[in-house]
């Protein structure tokens, strides 16, 4: 059964990708990774990220922050970048959700510190024009988390966290208050992790605690759910391990999700990132080619009636760190981010899907 599953997995997307789609490379051409990215209806939105434009990451060079932002009509015939208002400062490793009112974008860094800024980039009555709303600022400054909507509520939680803690946080849409905080998710700290929900549950998954004087680094590889409802955090199941048997990684990975499944995709291999978190690699770490680093180049499907899980293996584009998953009529967009370190992509990949199949009618 698995196997037939398997191989129903490979031709759906042997079929996707023979209908791949192409857009025009983000217009920052050196690429960027970590950058707010989402669909206002069928207009792509990208903002912010960083990169080293000046000189490699591997021979010393300084990263830069972005605030250009712009926009893409995915429906248009002849589909072109353009420019949309400059976020309020340069910032990248933020979080970004698609809402009905537009684009929220929460929280991230600059080179000058981490932030609390939270807003919401909306389409106007004009044609092509768009504007940046403030929302309720962040209560402490956090970067590298992950975020998703559940029932008209923001829920923001991991990443580096001014506090220290591994605090659950939720904004209400409706009443654009003030952030509320929750229970906290347990074990270690859960940096540049993939937050989704199945319409009841949010399901955290993976993510890192950098080493200290003390002790090493700690890959999660197993995803937490949380209960709104009771406000409890519990153990879920853990992420497939790798063909190879080795443990699987999703850090600096994204995820979406549909009303039957979640999906999953790129992010770091778990051993290489651990020996240079941990500081156990050589001085030519940031030189080796792409292919070395064995950045996750699948797609996982979780499907969550039945708990089981989907793999579908050796998709093009998908091996990236930092980059942004979408979903947007029938198709996957995976919106720049590096395919290596140090090094970026302006590359959107897109992988139709076909309309019947869409993860739903998973056999």
């Amino acid at each position: 059964m698995k196997k037939r599953l398997l191989m129903w997995g490979i031709l759906v997307l042997q079929y996707a990708i023979s209908l791949a789609q192409s857009v025009p490379d983000y217009p920052i051409t050196q690429g960027v990774s970590a950058p707010f990215a989402g669909f206002i209806k069928d207009w792509l939105i990208v903002g912010g990220g960083c990169n080293f434009p000046l000189k490699p990451a591997a021979e010393g060079g300084e990263k830069i922050y972005y605030d250009q932002c712009y926009a893409l009509n995915v429906q248009s015939e002849c589909p072109q970048w353009i420019p949309v208002p400059s976020l309020a400062c340069p910032m990248a490793y933020g979080c970004s959700i698609e809402t009905p009112e537009g684009l929220v974008c929460i929280g991230g860094m600059n080179a000058d510190s981490c932030l609390t800024h939270v807003f919401r980039i909306q389409a106007t009555d004009s044609p092509q024009k768009f504007t940046i709303q403030p929302l309720p600022s962040l209560p402490e400054t956090i970067d590298n988390a992950a975020a998703t909507l559940l029932n008209g509520c923001i829920y923001l939680t991991g990443g580096n966290q001014q506090h220290g803690q591994n605090t659950l946080y939720r904004l209400e849409l409706k009443t654009n208050r003030t952030w509320q905080k929750l229970s906290a998710y347990p074990g270690p700290q859960r940096v540049q992790p993939i937050l989704v929900n199945d319409g009841h549950k949010l399901y955290l998954i993976g993510g890192y605690q950098a080493a200290s004087d003390t002790s090493e680094s700690i890959l999660s590889h197993d995803i937490l759910c949380y209960l709104p409802e009771t406000n409890r955090w519990e153990y879920e199941t853990d992420i497939p391990l790798e063909e190879n048997g080795e443990q699987r990684c999703m850090a600096g990975g994204s995820g979406t999700q549909t009303s039957t499944h979640f999906i999953l995709t790129g992010g770091v291999n778990y051993t290489i990132f651990k020996k240079a978190l941990d500081g156990k690699v050589g001085k030519d770490y940031l030189t080796h080619e792409p292919s070395w680093y064995r950045f996750n180049d699948d797609i996982l499907c979780f499907d969550f009636t039945h708990k089981k899980w989907t793999l579908y293996p050796n998709i093009p584009g998908m091996a990236r760190a930092g980059s942004i998953l979408l979903q947007h009529h029938h198709c996957l967009y995976m919106v720049c981010g590096e395919i290596k370190p140090g090094i970026r992509t302006p590359q959107i990949t897109i992988y139709p899907l076909k309309k019947e199949i869409d993860f739903q009618n998973n056999p």
